[in-house]
């Protein structure tokens, strides 16, 4: 599929005490059991922000504020090219719930790094360590 136009996709990059939020694929889903910025892809007609809020409140149950884009990946996976853009976001209201993925969790940045992340995402997250990328509340790449 290396000929077509990339899916555009949107994560969340939601910090909370020092921790960043992440998901984890359903086992049986495509590329399931890696670790992933929660997200998913932008319905026609939506702006990538109104994509992301939709798809936290639909996988994770939480309402969210949209912030700045602070990175973006392309990636070919083997079933299709997407262009993820990752985005700050700030919780308004409810705890992130395993609605549509296995598991969330709170991680530090060295179990972040640590995690088996889903290929574009691990590409995400060497884009914000280039930058030096400040991640909210007191903590910074070291």
């Amino acid at each position: 599929m290396t000929d077509k136009e990339p899916l555009e996709v949107t994560a969340g990059f939601v910090v909370r005490d020092g921790l960043v939020l992440l998901a984890r694929r359903r086992p049986g889903d495509v590329r399931g059991g890696l670790w992933e910025f929660p997200g998913g892809m932008v319905e026609p007609g939506e702006t990538p922000a109104q994509a992301l809020a939709r798809e936290l409140s639909e996988e994770l149950g939480i309402q969210v504020e949209v912030g700045e884009e602070l990175a973006i990946a392309t990636h070919a996976y083997p079933d299709c090219n997407i262009r993820l853009r990752l985005f700050r976001c700030r919780i308004l209201s409810g705890e992130p719930q395993p609605l549509g993925c296995a598991e969330v969790r709170w991680v530090d940045l060295a179990e972040l790094e640590r995690l088996p992340l889903a290929p574009a995402d691990e590409k995400l997250l060497r884009r914000l360590k280039e930058a030096g990328e400040f991640l909210g509340g007191d903590i910074r790449w070291t």
